[in-house]
Order: C-alpha cells, then sequence, then structure tokens
C-alpha cells in the first residue's frame, strides 16, 4: 500500500498492485495457475488491482488537497481559513433610475422582470407607483450574480406583464457585479497574506490593506530615495493605490502598519486620530478609470454566416485589467475569438477621443483601463 514519507504521500501503482496479487495467487495455488487477463483469476485480480489503485489514487488526491498549491473549491477555503481569509462572493449588478412609463397610478411590485439587449433579466427592487403622468423610476437588480453590463438609454424589455405598465428605458450605464473569486485569484491573496505578520514594511501593509471589506486590489510604491522618483513619489515616502474598500478603513490600516517617519503621498486624505487624539492625516490614491475603445472588421469564413456580434461585444467589455497594467492589442483575440464564423481583419485600439492604431495602449500606473461595451464597433464586411 502507500506510504507517507518525509517527501510526501507515495502511492502503490495499478502494476504493481497487479504483481503482488499475482504473486499472492500463485503462493496458495501453485505457479501453474493460469493467471492470464482473460482467465477467471485474472480477471478477479484486475477487478481486486482496479479497486485497490482507485483508493490509491484517492488518498493521494486528498493528501495534494491539503497543500494550498494544489488545492481547489472547498479544499482551499479550508486551508485559507487558518490564515482568517473567505472566498469573495460574487455580487449582484444594479440598474439605477430605471425610467418606467405606462397608465398614470399604475402599481409594479418588487420582482417584476425586465430583460436586456442580451437576454440577462432584471428584477424590480422596490414597489413603485407610476405619476399623474403615468412615469416613474426605480432600481432593479441582476437574478443572477456576477457582472452584467448594460448601457445608458438602453430599452428594457418587459417580461412579466402589468396591466399599465408599458415601457422600461436604463437611465444610466449598470453598477457592475463581481463574479465570485476565483481559485487563482484566491490562492494568490492567501499567499500574499502570510506576509500579514510582518512589522512596518510594504508586504505586510499590502497584506493587511487585502483583507479590508470589498478591496479589490492594492498596489504600494516605495521610494526610499533622497529624491522624488519617475512615479512622482516624494522622497523617503509611500504612495498606496487601492481600488476598493472604504476610505477611513484603509486610512486607519495604512496608519496603524506604515513605518514611523515614512511619507505618505496622494490624492485622497483622510483624518485619523492617534492614541493622543492628534489629527493625522493618511494619504492615498484611488485608481482612475482610463477609458479605451476598439474598433474591429472582421470576414465571415463563408458567405451568410452569422455572427454573434453583441456576443463578441460583451467579451471584451467584460476584460479585466490590474491597476497600471497596458492594454496588450494581442490580448483581444482570446475574448473575440470566443465567438466562431470569422477572422480578424482589423483590430485597433486606444483611449477613448485618441486616434484608433494598431498597437498597445500605455496605462499610467495610477489608472484602471476599462472598456465598455458602447465603445466598441464591429464591422463585418
Amino acid at each position: 500500500m502507500g506510504q507517507l514519507t518525509h517527501t510526501g504521500y507515495v502511492p502503490e501503482r495499478l502494476n504493481t498492485i497487479i504483481e503482488e496479487l499475482q504473486s499472492g495467487f500463485k503462493r496458495i495455488y501453485g505457479n501453474d495457475i493460469n493467471l492470464d487477463p482473460d482467465s477467471p483469476d485474472g480477471q478477479m485480480i484486475g477487478l481486486i488491482g482496479q479497486i485497490k489503485a482507485d483508493l490509491e489514487e484517492l488518498a493521494e488526491v486528498i493528501y495534494q488537497a491539503l497543500d494550498p498549491d494544489h488545492a481547489t473549491g472547498v479544499w482551499l477555503e479550508q486551508r485559507a481559513a487558518y490564515a482568517g481569509l473567505i472566498r469573495r462572493r460574487a455580487s449582484y449588478s444594479y440598474l439605477r433610475n430605471v425610467v418606467l412609463t405606462g397608465d398614470p397610478f399604475t402599481k409594479i411590485y418588487s420582482g417584476a422582470v425586465v430583460s436586456d439587449p442580451n437576454k440577462n433579466r432584471w428584477l424590480l427592487v422596490n414597489d413603485v407607483t407610476l405619476n399623474a403622468q403615468g412615469s416613474a423610476v426605480a432600481d432593479f437588480r441582476s437574478e443572477s450574480l456576477g457582472s452584467y453590463p448594460v448601457s445608458e438609454k438602453t430599452e428594457l424589455k418587459i417580461e412579466i406583464v402589468v396591466l399599465g405598465w408599458r415601457y422600461a428605458l436604463s437611465s444610466y450605464a449598470a453598477e457592475i457585479g463581481q463574479e465570485e473569486e476565483s481559485d487563482p485569484v484566491f490562492r494568490k491573496r492567501f499567499f500574499r497574506s502570510r506576509a500579514k505578520q510582518a512589522k512596518n514594511n510594504v508586504d505586510g501593509l499590502v497584506a493587511s490593506l487585502n483583507q479590508l471589506p470589498d478591496v479589490k486590489e492594492v498596489m504600494i510604491l516605495e521610494n526610499s530615495t533622497s529624491e522624488p522618483d519617475k512615479n512622482q513619489v516624494p522622497a523617503h515616502s509611500i504612495n498606496v493605490i487601492i481600488d476598493g474598500g472604504d476610505d477611513y478603513l484603509i486610512a486607519e490600516t495604512v496608519f496603524n502598519r506604515k513605518t514611523a517617519g515614512t511619507g505618505l503621498f496622494g490624492q485622497t486624505s483622510v483624518v485619523v486620530r492617534d492614541t493622543q487624539n492628534i489629527a493625522r492625516d493618511i494619504c492615498f490614491d484611488r485608481p482612475k478609470w482610463a477609458s479605451c475603445q476598439v474598433y474591429l472588421e472582421l470576414c465571415r469564413n463563408q458567405d451568410f454566416t452569422s455572427i454573434d456580434i453583441n456576443a463578441i461585444k460583451v467579451a471584451i467589455s467584460q476584460m479585466t485589467f490590474s491597476i497600471g497594467q497596458s492594454v496588450n492589442i494581442s490580448r483581444l483575440y482570446t475574448p473575440i475569438n470566443q465567438t466562431q464564423g470569422f477572422w480578424v481583419e482589423k483590430l485597433f485600439i486606444a483611449r477613448k477621443g485618441e486616434p484608433l492604431k494598431a498597437q498597445n495602449i500605455d496605462i499610467n500606473i495610477r489608472e484602471i483601463a476599462n472598456i465598455h461595451i458602447d465603445d466598441i464597433e464591429v464591422i463585418v464586411r
């Protein structure tokens, strides 16, 4: 059977198990016993051997699942729980102030359903009654957890008929929800949390900030020289760049973890009081959105081939970028090619409002690239 050694679990493989069973049968019944694979005894050895080999493989899988490097799903959540971490769950997307029109004083009850052009369903959050002019505004949330983009001024289809309600129009682009934290992202956050107990260093501060609710990403720029650096960080200072999370909790964490005498740089300033009730200004930066646009020309593989243009736009708009990550034009081919039936003739990208070019988009260290579905143009030749 398998052995637990100082290098890990070493399972017994099927060929070794078969050899041991054959040797055992020969000791009992003699060396002249017929153990060919198609013989009755050979068949029994094969069945018993496969059962034992499956158990050995199960033991190996369980052993590997105890290692965070290999654990997935619930097993990874159990390992991360020892560090006080839980997986970030998915959240709903929201449509705010949707304009509803119909007959005056029509009451529409919460749970009423509309759908967007992508066939995603949205539920009315609260009861609403149309006014004397036959209109009202109300909030809707996505029926399912996750990211569901909808543009402003989008007509929504009423799925549940309500007498007197005839029209729904989005006022703003959807507030995009989050997908559940994936295993690779969760594992990365777990590994970074190992620095949590470090005192007064950048790694420890990053780990602590990553544990705050709703924090998506943290980057810290450090300048240990006596002159401002290329990122405009002053001498002997740090610049915390953080996406998501509560301002005060962030400031409090930075104050508690930064090294004494280290300067802080950033456009967001929050006052935190120390143990002597002295006000301290804690500065950090929020990354700004860098809106980008995409122009795409496609050629059909065959004449009259149907191409789902909207699916291409949705796939591109759902791409995510890290703080300061440039938009590499070659990366866009992956979401584009999720849809079939064409080949790409032209692909140009640029910051919104700038000339389109077939080259990468440089993103500032304090920006996050974003491609909205309305800024994607797809032409089929």
